[in-house]
């Protein structure tokens, strides 16, 4: 966890193990589909979601951890439903044209 602002994220927490803990879930997060807080001109150039949670914390930006985190399978649910409602209303067939199609 070698990264700027480090001490700003510790003075967040009781330990490093904490701060492990927290920053890893929330890179779990990132990972599942749930969209960063940070506005985009402050996001980290890297995909890397640690980093990305990383920034977030260090930022101060809105995030609930600790024993206030939905468990996975809230998460889980909560990205497929907004899945389901971006998808469109049509599906592409993969089966190839038929002669009579075309």
């Amino acid at each position: 966890m070698a990264q700027e602002g480090f001490d700003t994220l510790m003075a967040l927490t009781d330990s490093r193990y904490t701060l492990s803990m927290i920053v890893a879930r929330r890179a779990a997060q990132l990972k599942l589909g749930l969209p960063s807080v940070l506005p985009k001109e402050e996001l980290p150039v890297t995909r890397n979601t640690v980093t990305i949670a990383m920034k977030e914390l260090e930022r101060g930006a809105a995030l609930r951890w600790g024993r206030d985190l939905p468990s996975t399978e809230e998460l889980r649910a909560l990205v497929e439903r907004e899945r389901r409602e971006e998808s469109p209303a049509y599906s592409v067939s993969r089966r190839p044209a038929a002669e009579d199609d075309l």
